[in-house]
């Protein structure tokens, strides 16, 4: 049989990084610095085939970055604000929702304003903590009832996982404290 060889890298030039930034900004709404990354592992990778130095690409990079976060192609605001809005409705948590903007290289700062503006009060937080409940069928949105006293611990570990606190969890489950220990 014939083997697939692995494609090899196109080799680094101006034209080529704009390209790529652009298909992936076609595909993917980003952060500046999720961006960054992107076409950071496309450089290592062709630079580490064809023999040549990184360092002379990266201010190609960071001079798309520049540009095309003053045109507006590029908006850490509107990014936040998007996908918070987006992981709330899937019934995400403030903390699970921090961790993700995290990850995608935002500023601690353009997250907590994306979580105010798209909900991060506490009846929010319910409402979030609900619709995780309903989706993996945990506590009123079960299908079966309550095996034993254990599996209401494990719905409020899921819970606790997904990154909802204590109160609300037992809120969500409608459990009192004495059914949970």
């Amino acid at each position: 049989m014939d083997k697939k060889r692995p494609r090899q890298p196109k080799r680094i030039s101006r034209q080529y990084l704009e390209n790529a930034a652009l298909y992936y900004l076609q595909r993917y709404a980003t952060s500046a610095e999720n961006l960054r990354r992107v076409l950071v592992r496309k450089v290592k990778r062709s630079c580490a085939f064809h023999k040549l130095p990184e360092d002379e690409f990266h201010p190609m990079i960071e001079e798309l970055i520049k540009r095309y976060t003053s045109s507006g192609l590029l908006n850490d605001n509107s990014f936040a604000e998007a996908r918070t809005t987006t992981l709330r409705r899937q019934g995400k948590s403030r903390r699970a929702i921090e961790a993700r903007l995290q990850a995608k290289g935002l500023a601690k700062a353009d997250i907590a304003r994306a979580i105010d503006k798209a909900g991060g009060g506490a009846e929010d937080e319910l409402q979030a903590a609900r619709a995780f409940a309903k989706k993996k069928k945990l506590g009123p949105y079960r299908v079966k009832p309550l095996p034993d006293p254990k599996a209401a611990q494990k719905e409020m570990a899921a819970m606790a996982r997904a990154g909802f606190e204590y109160e609300v969890a037992r809120k969500v489950l409608s459990y009192s404290a004495d059914e949970i220990e």
